[in-house]
């Protein structure tokens, strides 16, 4: 087996980028006066860089032998972490804001860093999903500018289909370009009455052609052609038989030129005589989804204080009357609701230190606020700090010792700590407070899950799915569960629906791999494995699961070689030592 040294080839290529020893080309990033010069060298570019490569083909070299590449359109601060990637194959995101890292991944795809593409879109959909929806204009704009980003497009099109107001009455829509509206169109759960979606897009195809009259009762054959050109790639995908008949009189016939005449007929027709045929193609309904608010983090709807009495001041209750809460603490700066309401904007977009400052801030002034501890106490879970996390949710429901939202959280910081008792204990009296939670029974059932107590896991994560159908989450711990107590076909069925909604999902990768196996299915089993060690390379317990998928297919030494690699991680998992030794007794016969 051969011996790899990727960590200190990556350590030598760094020092090679820093001490820049016969570099021979120069790339200039960032506008007059900030530029930064890096002096790189030109084979590094060309084999790890196709975008460089092809800009290094255009170029010949100066009197001292270096080709210079002006690069004004990306930060120095981005382009730095990208460099550094191509030179040593290793990049980390945990500690850069998400602005920057979106910044990262546009600025990947235009240089064709297609495993950085990749890493980024999964990195900023696990993490950084509440920043994405904050900024949804920005995201969906930037996605759609090509194929490249597929798993951000997939996440812009749950939310459109969700919450399509988004894009139809944002100000932006009439600007939209062609592409997006019909990604759009084509969506077969779009949650919009389709009169309104035609008329919408009618609208749209009116906007492209500012040199049309407003009174469409004026216009010309020519300018029914004008509008009909505009729309020919988007009017496809109306679904025209599901538009109400009054709409269809007040926003088709008006325009009623730039459809086919055959398919206006059968429009008619379908009124007058609905058992007729057609000759037009039928599009079918669009599918309804359960009527949901727009999420604003991963988890549970954002937490509320309602004491709205303590602002006082004419110029801050403007700013909490506009929504704008955050920005009283710029009139009031020990304004206790403010520093709160921002603490909690904060924690939401995934920036905790600062979070964590407006809360602590907020508990000097009112040291017996529960909400304050509440908030704060999430954010600690969200760092993965559950002890502090512990000693905030207890002194939040000290003082609302019936607050449901809390029994919850404190229930999960419980399980993540592996406190399992007390951990249903929480999540049992927050089911009693609020009997139809579905993040509750969810985490139920996963804290069942973790105790081996199928039989209730399944239960409860029924019960969350009856109410939220499409949860990823628990679609991929009840196919666990189904696999546990050996009932494959129905653990299949569940993982292959979680991946639909979450395709990039290590976890469910890894569990629908083991059900594979335990069914026999070996090719499909390693295939799923090494999806999931391709997100996740450094799971233990994939590697181990994949060892054991080579073992059964006869392939010992890749069956060794990820056993090592598993034991390297945990070097106390007692299966995988067993197995180790089972494989090198093989390998000696």
């Amino acid at each position: 087996m051969a011996a790899k040294f990727f960590e200190q080839l990556a350590s030598n290529l760094n020092e090679l980028l820093k001490n820049n020893n016969e570099y021979n080309v120069i790339i200039e990033v960032g506008h007059s006066p900030n530029i930064q010069t890096f002096k790189i060298h030109s084979i590094i570019l060309n084999s790890r860089c196709l975008y460089f490569k092809d800009k290094l083909d255009a170029i010949t070299y100066n009197e001292n032998n270096v080709k210079i590449i002006k690069q004004d359109n990306i930060s120095i601060e981005v382009f730095n972490i990208i460099v550094k990637y191509i030179y040593c194959g290793t990049i980390s995101l945990e500690n850069v804001n998400a602005s920057v890292i979106f910044e990262i991944l546009i600025a990947s795809n235009e240089f064709r860093l297609e495993e950085l593409i990749k890493h980024i879109q999964l990195f900023l959909l696990e993490n950084k999903s509440s920043w994405l929806r904050l900024n949804f204009s920005r995201v969906y704009q930037a996605s759609f500018k090509d194929n490249n980003l597929k798993d951000l497009q997939q996440f812009c099109a749950t939310i459109i289909a969700k919450y399509p107001n988004i894009i139809f009455n944002s100000d932006q829509f009439f600007t939209l370009p062609e592409n997006i509206l019909i990604f759009i169109l084509k969506l077969d759960n779009l949650q919009m009455d389709e009169g309104k979606i035609c008329d919408y897009t009618i609208k749209w195809g009116i906007a492209q052609n500012p040199s049309l009259p407003t009174n469409p009762d004026r216009w010309s054959d020519e300018h029914f052609l004008t509008l009909k050109s505009s729309l020919q790639n988007c009017l496809p995908f109306i679904r025209y038989f599901q538009i109400s008949g009054e709409d269809v009189f007040n926003k088709i016939r008006p325009y009623q030129k730039i459809l086919d005449p055959n398919l206006w007929a059968d429009i008619i027709l379908k009124f007058m005589a609905p058992n007729s045929p057609v000759i037009s193609h039928v599009l079918p309904p669009r599918v309804n989804l359960p009527s949901t608010p727009l999420p604003l983090r991963n988890s549970v709807a954002p937490v509320v204080d309602n004491k709205f009495s303590e602002i006082e001041s004419n110029k801050a209750s403007k700013l909490r009357k506009s929504g704008e809460t955050y920005r009283i603490t710029e009139i009031e700066p020990n304004n206790a609701f403010a520093l709160r309401s921002r603490g909690e904007s904060y924690r939401m977009v995934g920036r905790y230190n600062e979070s964590l400052t407006d809360l602590n801030k907020s508990l000097e002034i009112e040291p017996n606020n529960a909400f304050a501890f509440k908030s704060r106490g999430s954010i600690y879970h969200k760092m993965g700090r559950y002890n502090e996390s512990l000693v905030d949710f207890d002194k939040s429901l000290e003082i609302k010792p019936d607050d449901a939202f809390t029994l919850r959280a404190r229930g999960e910081s419980y399980r993540m700590m592996g406190r399992y008792n007390e951990s249903l204990a929480d999540l049992n009296k927050s089911l009693e407070i609020e009997p139809n939670n579905a993040f509750t029974f969810k985490n139920r059932g996963t804290t069942y899950y973790m105790m081996g107590k199928y039989n209730e896991s399944l239960e409860d994560l029924n019960k969350s799915m009856e109410i939220e159908p499409d949860d990823a989450y628990a679609l991929r711990v009840r196919g666990e569960s189904y696999r546990m107590m050996g009932r494959y076909d129905e653990s299949l069925a569940d993982l292959n629906k979680s991946l639909e909604f979450a395709p990039n999902n290590a976890f469910a990768f890894k569990s629908r791999g083991n059900t594979y196996s335990k069914m026999g299915r070996y090719k499909e089993s390693l295939a799923d494995l090494t999806s999931s060690l391709e997100i996740e390379p450094n799971d233990a317990f994939a590697l181990e699961a994949r060892g054991n998928t080579y073992r059964m297919m006869g392939r010992y030494d890749e069956s060794l070689a990820d056993l090592n690699k598993s034991l390297e991680i945990n070097p106390n998992n007692l299966w995988a030592l067993k197995q180790r030794e089972i494989i090198n007794g093989l390998l000696k016969k």
